[in-house]
């Protein structure tokens, strides 16, 4: 988007900083309106602006505000000075999180969508995937048993961003929320990818019913289903006439990674087949890993059920990115963010603070290919050395239709 950093900064302006504060201007405030002496989107841009800045806790976010009390109020009211850090947590746990984070979704789609030269008709793969915050638990011994926060996400990797999430109940598990996620999207042009416990007849029928295709993995979990899989791909006379074939190669490090991919279409022996809706073909990723200092060689083996057919590519694109969700959503969140060493107690104040995390981690990336191999956790560590600069300068690289023009008058 910024190739070789062509794009001189300084010819952009921070308008962007007022449209994301409108943004927040517009979220519910339920407090009773005269006992208010901050302004909810006073407090929504200090801790957004903070977390941006490498901060991370209720005391880190309260102290950035302090430190930058005089910027802050060239676009902050703040009539009565800077919010507590009690105070900042109170009322960020009170926000309609869901409302917020679809508001500045579709802010950071258009962004990515102003500059993108995908194709139209390219399929995004969207994986599903839960994340657990042992942070936010508490043990019985010590204080009153808490469990952790679990969060149910659902990512776009053409997009780069999670496009939806939740937090499951206490009490329930991944399963139920699945299909509520899926429900809640259109999935035309889209491969929806789970593992094993999302692989689920409600969650294919959701998908289904969304207009997606899916490729979900298939473990024990479904018992006699996932031994039928594993003995037809175990028969190596099904797999010399199978033509829906691909392999890759890769050297990772120390070690070679071969990738074989197989799928068929050839599954009205498969008993209980007609159960799974749409279900076309079963497939199979055959990863061998060879370490090429020792010669050790190790196997993995996983098998998958499939909405279409006859399309290798779509198969193991699909199985590829699914992992995705982890290296680039959830890893992100608790090595940048620390989010797994979070303590918040207060569960709405630890979900609402997860949210804001999720946005400012979406806008780092749509800026991060500006900074040149510096990865998310140097960008806010190198904002946090200049706050105001470099948060102007996110700001600058957000501002899509400027950039959009300078760069065709650079072609």
């Amino acid at each position: 988007m910024f190739k070789d950093n062509s794009i001189d900064i300084d010819l952009l302006n921070t308008d962007e900083l007022q449209k994301i504060l409108g943004i927040f201007k517009i979220q519910k405030d339920n407090r009773e309106q005269y006992k208010v002496k901050h302004k909810m989107e006073d407090i929504i841009m200090i801790t957004f602006l903070a977390l941006m800045s490498n901060a991370n806790e209720w005391t880190e976010i309260y102290n950035f505000a302090v430190h930058h009390e005089k910027w802050l109020k060239k676009f902050l009211s703040l009539e009565n000075g800077i919010p507590s850090h009690d105070t900042i947590q109170r009322v960020i746990s009170i926000l309609n999180p869901q409302e917020l984070y679809n508001d500045t979704l579709r802010y950071i789609i258009k962004k990515i969508d102003d500059l993108s030269n995908s194709e139209e008709n390219e399929k995004d793969v969207l994986s599903m995937d839960g994340k657990t915050s042992n942070g936010s638990s508490r043990s019985r011994l010590t204080t009153n048993e808490l469990r952790p926060l679990n969060t149910m996400s659902i990512y776009s990797h053409n997009y780069g961003i999670s496009l939806i999430q939740d937090y499951i109940d206490e009490k329930s598990n991944e399963i139920p929320m699945g299909p509520e996620l899926i429900k809640k999207l259109k999935l035309d042009n889209c491969i929806l990818t789970a593992d094993a416990l999302n692989t689920q007849k409600d969650t294919v029928e959701a998908i289904i019913k969304a207009k997606g295709d899916y490729v979900l993995a298939l473990k024990k979990n479904q018992k006699q289903f996932y031994e039928d899989v594993k003995d037809y791909y175990e028969d190596e006379d099904n797999l010399k006439n199978m033509e829906d074939y691909s392999e890759e190669i890769e050297k990772s490090h120390s070690k070679i990674i071969t990738r074989k991919y197989y799928m068929t279409n050839d599954i009205n022996w498969l008993y209980g087949h007609k159960k799974w809706k749409k279900l076309k073909s079963i497939g199979a990723e055959f990863k061998i890993i060879e370490n090429i200092q020792t010669g050790e060689i190790t196997n993995e083996t996983r098998y998958f059920i499939i909405s279409f057919e006859n399309n290798i590519h779509d198969f193991s694109d699909a199985v590829r990115k699914h992992w995705g969700v982890e290296n680039n959503l959830h890893a992100p969140l608790d090595i940048v963010f620390l989010e797994d060493k979070n303590k918040t107690l207060e569960k709405n104040g630890a979900k609402n603070l997860g949210i804001l995390r999720r946005i400012v981690l979406n806008i780092l990336k749509f800026v991060q290919c500006y900074y040149h191999k510096m990865s998310l956790k140097l960008i806010r560590f190198d904002i946090s050395m200049d706050v105001e600069t470099g948060i102007e300068k996110v700001f600058k690289l957000l501002n899509t239709e400027q950039i959009k023009s300078l760069l065709e008058k650079n072609a």
